[in-house]
């Protein structure tokens, strides 16, 4: 098996399929889009969650927990009924979602370095410097997943059937199973991509402003929604047969694989988040240091 540490990695971007994301042309039908309702922005503050119950979302919010206590936070995942942040100084947290309250999980400082976080099969995978590793969130145990190193220029990894998926700058898709061996599915058939997110069993992406979706078993793959559609995101996120996403001008939108796009609550009502997650049926959000729920 090819080991991501026996590789150079020169990669830039999220996407996947049999052709470069660059040089896609399939054309897809007409759908309304976030593009199309005009709503600006770029980006990826989006964090990738596999948080299963079903997401009911109306765009209504409230605030959870008190204000200003996530000041700073890096990342923030849902899982097995929690939600889970990593802060400034490298420590990692665990919040109950029905009052706000936190406690500190493992020792102080552990999660130093962290460039993404992502839950699957009830455990927390972090890339930190230039290594995956994995971590048991009921005891803050962690340990090395692999051989360790080769993950220094990961742009992005989503959970999907128990496997990790990651993309590079140089457009190379990996699938990385839980014991750490990495596998190279595709080089270079990926760049240009900003966000990726794990629904319905396929891998979907944003590449130069489109919409694709990938079979990472068979690198099938299909553009959704017309050219430019989806050029304003700021974050994305899969859950309950929909992608869930937030433009640069802080409006909420519920995507349907067809690449239909509904805007939820207000328009700008989301302008200043920086990361997005699923849990409960319900979306969770960072903004400007506050924790809201999104029902």
């Amino acid at each position: 098996m090819i080991q991501k540490a026996a590789l150079a990695f020169s990669f830039l971007a999220l996407l996947f399929a049999t052709s470069s994301c660059g040089n896609k042309t399939a054309t897809p039908p007409a759908s309304s889009s976030p593009a199309a309702a005009n709503t600006p922005g770029s980006g990826n503050a989006g964090n990738s969650s596999s948080a299963a119950a079903p997401v009911s979302v109306t765009g209504k919010w409230e605030l959870v927990g008190k204000e200003g206590e996530w000041k700073g936070t890096v990342d923030m995942v849902g899982m097995d009924g929690f939600l889970w942040s990593v802060e400034p100084d490298g420590s990692l947290f665990k919040t109950d979602p029905a009052t706000g309250n936190y406690t500190q999980v493992g020792e102080k400082g552990s999660f130093q370095h962290l460039k993404h976080l992502e839950g699957m099969d009830h455990m927390l995978w972090t890339v930190e410097g230039d290594t995956l590793y994995k971590t048991d969130p009921n005891t803050g145990k962690w340990e090395k997943s692999g051989e360790g190193g080769g993950w220094a220029r990961t742009v992005a990894m989503a959970g999907l059937n128990g496997m990790l998926y990651s993309i590079e700058p140089d457009g190379s898709l990996w699938k990385t199973d839980k014991s750490g061996a990495d596998t190279l599915i595709d080089k270079g058939s990926f760049k240009g991509c900003t966000d990726l997110a794990a629904m319905n069993g396929k891998l979907w992406t944003i590449e130069n402003g489109n919409l694709y979706w990938t079979d990472p078993g068979t690198l099938k793959w299909e553009q959704i929604g017309k050219d430019g559609d989806f050029t304003n995101l700021s974050a994305m996120v899969g859950g309950s047969g929909f992608l869930w996403m937030i433009d640069n001008a802080g409006t909420l939108y519920k995507v349907d694989p067809n690449g239909t796009a509904t805007v939820l609550g207000e328009k700008g009502s989301y302008g200043q988040t920086s990361i997005l997650t699923t849990l409960n049926g319900k979306l969770w959000t960072v903004e400007a240091g506050n924790l809201y729920k999104t029902g």
